[in-house]
């Protein structure tokens, strides 16, 4: 017995400089609540009809690695799984679908990442909106600002292929600035080296981006901009290159009131490869207000998109506005009810962000509105 124990000591002693090499966290998120979604003036041929149902909402496992390699620089490692546990379409798809990348961080000069991050569309959401258990739905900004003509800024999701600096903290303000060498879907041969004579260079998309913060005391602001050009394709085949830039500023007063603005203008240029630019544009304004008290805080959130231009004769704006109300059990755990309505003119085609079942894709028909009711839980850990 003694020797058992006299082994196990020195197998625990061997083993503890192994473990001190590295830092393990792991930390994440579950979100899940019960949601009513419903078109409303469905295109002709269709019948408008609620759905019920249990959705997660980006429930999240993240492990980081971080190494200490002397003289204030670091190596680290962030891996986020991302799936759920709520309805069909959300049982067993845990994937490495979140914020992922690898690569070296200093406090004198900031942090360089390899991966795949979000960028862009979120940065108005993250600084003057956002809420405790609401579903994805809710994140007004998220859906209807960043999208042009049913098509998603900066993917609406995380951007692949990612090179990307953050800065410092410098009194309150921080910087971004970011390359990735394909930020669209690949079309054929991407990756191989070699495309068929005739349909362009299927590995030339890229895309920019850079974003400058200020977020001190009440105060908050910034600027971020985003350049993607797709992959040179078969010509006499449309392209969607981007470009779109947006401003926010936001004020927290000391009783709990929180008001923020934001601007966007985006545009897609949907020409044909090799030939003349189609492009549409359109700006797009927000208006986010919170109010905490207690463990209680109430939301209102307003956005709208101008009509966009190249569409002369056709209405194809919109406007989304939304409510809620949420309840903190503790620091780490919140429920709440929501209401979301967004509404297209004739010719617009928003959609909620991150759409049910078609996780951003799924684009209205012209004129439809789409709705959502949610309850939902989310706990941090």
């Amino acid at each position: 017995m003694q020797k058992k124990l006299i082994a196990a000591a020195v197998a625990g002693l061997i083993a503890v400089p192994a473990l001190a090499q590295t830092n393990v966290t792991i930390s994440g998120r579950f979100a899940m609540g019960y949601e009513n979604y419903k078109l409303g003036s469905c295109a002709t041929g269709f019948s408008c009809n609620s759905e019920s149902r249990v959705s997660d909402q980006s429930s999240r496992l993240i492990f980081n690695v971080m190494e200490d390699l002397g003289g204030g620089l670091s190596a680290w490692g962030q891996y986020d799984l991302r799936g759920g546990a709520g309805g069909a379409v959300d049982i067993g798809t845990w994937t490495n679908g979140g914020n992922s990348g690898l690569g070296l961080m200093s406090k004198q000069w900031g942090k360089f990442t390899l991966g795949r991050w979000d960028i862009h569309y979120q940065e108005i959401e993250a600084a003057i909106g956002g809420n405790r258990a609401g579903s994805l739905q809710t994140l007004t900004s998220n859906g209807l600002m960043s999208q042009v003509g049913g098509v998603s800024i900066a993917n609406g999701t995380r951007t692949p292929n990612l090179m990307m600096w953050d800065s410092p903290n410098w009194n309150g303000f921080t910087a971004r600035l970011a390359y990735s060498s394909q930020f669209a879907a690949a079309v054929g041969n991407e990756g191989s080296g070699k495309g068929l004579s005739g349909t362009g260079n299927p590995g030339s998309g890229d895309a920019w981006h850079a974003a400058l913060r200020y977020n001190n005391g009440p105060w908050t602001g910034g600027f971020s901009y985003f350049q993607g050009d797709t992959e040179s394709g078969t010509t006499g085949v449309a392209h969607a290159d981007q470009t779109s830039w947006r401003l926010w500023g936001g004020y927290t007063f000391a009783m709990g009131l929180k008001v923020g603005l934001g601007y966007d203008r985006s545009e897609i240029d949907a020409g044909i490869n090799g030939g003349a630019s189609t492009t549409f544009k359109r700006s797009a304004w927000t208006l986010p207000v919170s109010y905490a008290f207690g463990p209680h805080k109430v939301y209102g959130s307003y956005a709208k998109a101008n009509d966009m231009s190249n569409t002369t004769g056709l209405d194809t704006g919109a406007h989304v506005w939304g409510l809620g109300y949420d309840y903190a059990f503790s620091k780490r755990t919140s429920a709440g009810i929501f209401y979301t309505q967004l509404n297209n003119k004739s010719a617009g085609t928003y959609q909620l962000f991150a759409v049910p079942g078609g996780n951003g894709a799924t684009v209205a028909a012209g004129g439809e509105d789409p709705r959502q009711i949610y309850i939902g839980m989310a706990h941090n850990f």
